[in-house]
This record gives structure tokens, C-alpha cells and sequence, in this order.
């Protein structure tokens, strides 16, 4: 690796830096888009994400097929003892199913084709701001600096202390964990498919299935005690298959896979997503939905914003004060999205299982940020 100049650095080549990355080098600025692993990534790991994530994408010639997303219009909600259930009317396909490593990957080799310098495969050992810069430095010695910086790796606690953000002021508020597995196309449902098992405590926990024809996960997201997460994900695969759901059982991988913390709605309860010629977007601001655990769709979304904003401060001879407007900018448009459900969904569950409108203005919540 060699050193570099550029306009903009971007520290985290997830869907958020990667956004960042084809919008700035779209407006001719040049951009190094900065990741520990290489690319392309491996594994498998299905999710799903909002359909208005491809309104972001279509301008870079990004589409549904490109990226292998899959649309559903197929959910159903299940009772915690999945003796009910309710499937909710959904106006359209509210979203897609997309292996993420899939994802990410077209996304980074997209932005390679607008120019964006990747630099992958090099951990960063240290960051200084400075009056008019950034400076980052890598495992090899060499160092790039740039006018302005994004930072979109998200648990990236010690970059974040190197660039004076304060640590959290409280524990995860959510716990995930997830499990991935093949399956013999003639056992799968006929139709993309996603359940969402509900009520799981108090707090409103939920595990969620993505259902393809030949593949399928099953993830907790947990809102107790971290040491819970794994047999709640393990009870809800067991769940899933015995009551026909998902035509494998996976409670027994549920057991050797790690438990990670989700910085859902976390953006809500930060101080600042602004430092010293940098921005927080992604996972590392907190652009997780409260309501469904959903990430990528906001880490798109906060980059869309982000750009807006540094694009302003490269033409501002005090940039500083372009960069902080971010923060009024994101929660006027995000907050709503971002934030949990505005009444108690344990006190819901029965309406939601008994009562159709309520079941559909659940999915339109799930699904679409929208306040119950």
C-alpha cells in the first residue's frame, strides 16, 4: 500500500461507507474507502432491507437483480407459543431478502468502477485530526490523509476514542444473533418469506425468519441479558420448525454462533454524530430501526445525508460549521424511522393476533418505520 491525498476518507466499506463513497465520487470528488477485510467478502448471511433502500441505488445502476436481492410479500406475525398468527396486508412488496456478503460485495465492486480507491485488507492503527485534515495510519506504516472523514465502522470503539467521541452512556440496547443454513428447494415454501415470532418478553424482543427456496436464517434480537440471547434463538428455531414455519431445524447451530450487540435507535441517544472534520454514519452513529433491527436501509440513508453535508464543507472555507448542521439535518428526516414503536407492543399482541387493521398498521411499523 502506498500513502495518499484525498477529499474524502471513508473508514468502514459496509453499505453506509459504501453509499458515501459512489455519492461523493458521483460529484467528481476523490475518495478512499478504507476496510480491514478484504473484498470480495465471503459467507452467507440473509437479511432483508427496505424497499426504498433501491431508490438510493438506482442511480448508480444498482437494481434488485444486480445485487441479488429477492422482493417478499409474504410476512406472517406469530405468537410467542406460535399458537396464533397474523399476516398483515401489505399495499406493496415492503422489502427485499438479500444475502448481505452479497450485497456488500456488489456494492464495493460498484463503487471500484466510479473510481473510488479501495483500500482493503489493512487495519487502521491510528487516527489524528489536525487543523485543515485527518491522517489515518495502517498495520504497514504507510498513512493517507484526507480534507474530511466518514466513519461507518460501526463497534469501532477505539477509532471513535482516538477522534474524542464518547464512549456509550449505557449497555446494548439490543442483542442479535443469527444462523444460516441451505435447504432442499422441494421443503421450502413456494414464495420469499419472512415470520416474525413476537412478544418474546416483556421488552418486546422478536426472532425473524427469511425464507428463500433454497436457503433460509433464523436471528433473535434480544432486548434482556446478553446470556439469554442464545437460548431464546435456539427456542425460536425449534418453534419455527415444529409448528411448520421453516422446514429445518437449526436450534442446534443456534448454539455455536456469537452473540453481537445492535446499536439500534442508538443515533436518538448520542450527543453528537459530529467531530473534528468528521461524521458518524452507519452502525458507528447508531442508524439501526428501534421496530425490526433493520440496518442497512438507514446506514444508506444516513450517508445520503452525510454527503449532502460534506459536499457543502468542501466549498466552505469553514467547514466545521457545515459538517455540524448533520446533526439537525438526520433527526428531522430519521428520527421517526429510527426510533422504538410509540406505545407498548406487549399490550398489543392480542389486538395484533385478533384484529386486522392492527396487524396491518403492526406490518407498516415493522416494515416501514411508521408510528403504530
Amino acid at each position: 500500500m502506498s500513502d495518499g491525498t484525498y477529499d474524502v476518507m471513508i473508514i468502514g466499506a459496509g453499505p453506509a461507507g459504501v453509499t458515501a463513497a459512489m455519492l461523493l465520487a458521483d460529484k467528481g470528488k476523490n475518495v478512499a474507502l478504507v476496510d480491514r477485510e478484504k473484498f470480495p467478502r465471503e459467507g452467507e448471511a440473509l437479511g432483508w432491507l427496505n424497499a426504498k433502500s433501491f431508490e438510493l441505488l438506482k442511480p448508480f445502476k444498482l437494481t434488485p437483480d444486480t445485487v441479488g436481492a429477492i422482493a417478499f410479500t409474504d410476512a406472517t406475525f406469530l405468537s410467542k407459543d406460535f399458537a396464533k398468527s397474523a399476516v398483515p396486508k401489505l399495499e406493496s412488496a415492503p422489502g427485499y431478502i438479500v444475502d448481505r456478503v452479497t450485497f456488500a460485495n456488489a456494492l464495493v465492486e460498484r463503487a471500484k468502477e466510479m473510481d473510488v480507491t479501495l483500500i482493503d485488507g489493512w487495519g487502521v492503527t491510528d487516527l489524528q485530526t489536525q487543523e485543515n485534515e485527518v491522517t489515518a495510519h495502517f498495520e504497514d506504516e504507510t498513512m493517507i490523509v484526507a480534507k474530511l472523514l466518514l466513519l461507518a465502522a460501526g463497534g469501532n470503539r477505539i477509532l471513535l476514542e482516538k477522534l474524542n467521541f464518547p464512549p456509550p452512556t449505557r449497555h446494548a440496547r439490543m442483542w442479535t444473533a443469527q444462523v444460516d443454513a441451505s435447504i432442499d428447494k422441494d421443503k421450502a415454501n413456494q414464495e420469499p418469506h419472512i415470520a416474525i415470532v413476537m412478544g418474546l418478553d416483556k421488552a418486546g424482543s422478536f426472532a425473524l425468519s427469511c425464507m428463500l427456496e433454497d436457503r433460509m436464517s433464523v436471528s433473535i434480537n434480544w432486548l434482556g441479558e446478553q446470556e439469554q440471547a442464545i437460548p431464546q434463538l435456539a427456542y425460536a428455531c425449534r418453534g419455527l420448525f415444529t409448528h411448520e414455519i421453516c422446514p429445518v431445524d437449526l436450534s442446534e447451530l443456534a448454539t455455536d454462533t456469537n452473540v453481537l450487540p445492535s446499536p439500534a435507535s442508538a443515533a436518538l441517544d448520542m450527543d453528537s454524530h459530529v467531530g473534528k472534520h468528521t461524521l458518524l454514519i452507519g452502525d458507528a452513529g447508531g442508524f439501526v430501526s428501534a421496530a425490526s433491527n433493520e440496518g442497512l436501509y438507514p446506514a444508506m440513508w444516513s450517508a445520503q445525508i452525510a454527503t449532502e453535508v460534506v459536499l457543502e464543507a468542501l466549498i466552505n472555507p469553514q467547514s466545521q460549521d457545515s459538517l455540524m448542521t448533520f446533526e439537525s439535518k438526520w433527526r428531522m428526516v430519521m428520527a421517526d424511522y429510527l426510533r422504538p414503536p410509540n406505545t407498548d407492543v406487549q399490550f398489543l399482541l392480542p389486538l395484533i393476533f385478533s384484529n386486522q387493521p392492527m396487524a396491518d398498521r403492526m406490518g407498516a411499523a415493522f416494515f416501514s418505520g411508521e408510528n403504530i
